[in-house]
């Protein structure tokens, strides 16, 4: 009998008590891009380290030179604005109707911030709403303080629609407490503003509503690639109604996609329905609108406000503000590693030891968290704030994106380099069985329908429960291993016979304790388990989700 080493065995099942539970789908239209900015030689200082603070800010018609365009500015004002902006805060700002580079620069210093501005060419002047001046352009940029890093952007010219009128979006992909991070500033076209633009033949509304598509495929994009994503700016639409379709389209099925700021009041004494707005997706949506913040200026008065428009800024946590300690160790720490590369090891040996193996051996293996690693999807839950769903679930297996537990691949080539089989008895549902046959083979697992045969759960394993010999919901997959009655999943249509014969269970190999026969969570008996353990049982950690 092979023992597993007594601190291994005690090391296994005191994380495994000591768990927290939890259990999603995770990846632009970019147009044109220009070259990653090249990394600032500034280190991230601790506290960005630990929060991102991102704004957004419709200047008014910030103009180069100052006293110019629909909005002339003295220096008194615009030093006002600089201190509105030391006020704010923030590490980025999205900013619209900026005029240039130059007009930015007045606010934002190069020597401490890295300036960004959209590419969209240059639009025909016009009179500003019969005030006598005449407008610049309107613009949206970002300025970044230097300590950021700025690995990418992109214009996103198709929000523009062709129409020199309209402008374009701008995107930067920066390195943030919850890893490279898409941002995306927007300034979406003015005058519709009904919570159903689809139902308005207004000029205005039929815009937005070309406009919305661009917006919504980006987003699908980084919901598909499961990165994290911030779209902030001015919508020129009233997003915080549940019932307006915008809100609704962006947040269809079951996205992370979540606005930070639908609970804040507009600043301005006329308009106090927002439409700037942030919204988050990829990431903890609740820890973030907590914090989400408008800022008003020191003069409220219409007449002497720096503009039209409040700043209104949220903080990005990092990963340890919002992630539960088992998914961080699982995901990060060395110990898990070496557990399951050291009872797989463990397991391997115990193969190799046969000396007479019995005719159509096999080994009976869980999927989840004994096989696939699937910490990436309990990360992406968590960082949203959502927790497990059967809907997100099933996309993340369609997904095909889980990683090999460490020690798995190599154990199951030990299977069958020693002549055994495979049994993969799986609670994943049984209609998803392809997606987790395409995964395994993605990741190099040599699975063949000969040698190994996967089975999900269906409807009948559940209602078996209480039968002669049928004490958890894989006993009786397992039965049909024993029997040779087993319905192993199968690629074509051909009738397998392997599977078809008796096969006589050598090992059992799990995360969870009712990952072996005739075992429940209430009633094992760990005195009769113990001497198995290391030799025929192998129980992984898993502190992230369980029966327990």
């Amino acid at each position: 009998m092979h023992t597993l080493p007594r601190t291994l065995i005690a090391a296994t099942i005191a994380l495994l008590s000591a768990g927290c539970a939890t259990q999603n789908a995770l990846p632009g239209d970019v147009v044109s891009a220009s070259p990653a900015v090249a990394p600032s030689s500034v280190s991230v200082s601790s506290e960005i380290s630990r929060a991102l603070k991102i704004s957004t800010w419709n200047t008014e018609h910030l103009a180069f030179p100052a006293d110019t365009g629909c909005r002339p500015r003295n220096n008194e004002e615009l030093a006002a604005m600089s201190d509105y902006i030391k006020s704010v805060d923030a590490d980025i700002f999205a900013l619209q109707e900026v005029a240039s580079k130059e007009a930015l620069a007045m606010l934002f210093p190069e020597s401490d911030w890295r300036l960004i501005m959209s590419s969209r060419p240059d639009s025909e002047s016009y009179e500003c709403r019969e005030s006598g001046f005449t407008s610049t352009q309107q613009k949206l940029a970002f300025a970044v303080r230097k300590a950021i890093n700025v690995t990418q952007v992109n214009n996103l010219a198709t929000l523009g629609l062709d129409n020199p009128g309209l402008r374009f979006g701008v995107a930067i992909t920066v390195d943030s407490p919850l890893g490279p991070t898409d941002i995306l500033t927007v300034h979406l076209k003015s005058g519709c503003f009904v919570d159903d633009y689809a139902r308005s033949d207004s000029d205005a509304c039929e815009t937005l509503a070309s406009q919305v598509p661009v917006l919504d495929n980006w987003v699908q994009q980084r919901e598909q690639a499961g990165t994290p994503y911030v779209i902030l700016g001015d919508f020129n639409h009233r997003l915080s109604a549940p019932y307006n379709r915008l809100t609704q389209t962006l947040q269809r099925d079951n996205r992370s996609t979540a606005i930070a700021t639908r609970n804040l009041i507009g600043c301005h004494p006329r308009y106090p329905a927002p439409i700037d707005h942030i919204i988050t997706g990829g990431m903890n949506a609740a820890a973030v609108t907590k914090t989400a913040t408008v800022y008003h200026f020191d003069k409220m008065d219409e007449d002497a406000m720096l503009s039209d428009h409040c700043a209104v800024s949220v903080r990005l946590f990092d990963e340890a503000s919002t992630l539960s300690n088992a998914v961080i160790w699982q995901r990060t720490s060395k110990e898990y590693e070496l557990l399951t590369a050291g009872m797989y090891q463990q397991a391997i040996e115990a193969v190799e030891a046969m000396s007479d193996a019995p005719e159509n051996w096999v080994a009976v293996m869980d999927v989840d968290e004994t096989v696939l690693d699937n910490s990436a999807y309990q990360q992406h839950t968590e960082m949203n704030g959502k927790g497990y769903a059967p809907d997100t679930w099933d996309k993340w297996v369609a997904s095909e994106r889980a990683t090999l537990v460490p020690g798995a691949k190599a154990f199951i080539e030990a299977i069958f380099e020693k002549g055994g089989r495979v049994a993969l008895i799986t609670n994943r549902n049984r209609s998803l069985d392809m997606h987790t046959w395409r995964n395994l083979q993605a990741l190099g697992v040599p699975v063949t329908s000969n040698n190994t045969c996967l089975m999900g759960r269906a409807d009948a394993d559940k209602k078996a429960m209480g039968q002669p010999g049928i004490i958890n919901d894989k006993d009786l997959r397992r039965q049909q291993i024993s029997s040779g009655s087993a319905q192993c999943f199968q690629l074509t249509r051909e009738m397998n016979l392997t599977w078809k014969q008796p096969h006589h269970i050598a090992f059992q190999v799990g995360d969870n304790i009712e990952d072996f026969a005739g075992v429940t969570q209430e009633e094992a008996d760990i005195e009769m388990l113990l001497p198995e353990l290391g030799d025929t049982l192998f129980l992984l950690p898993n502190p992230m989700y369980g029966s327990w």
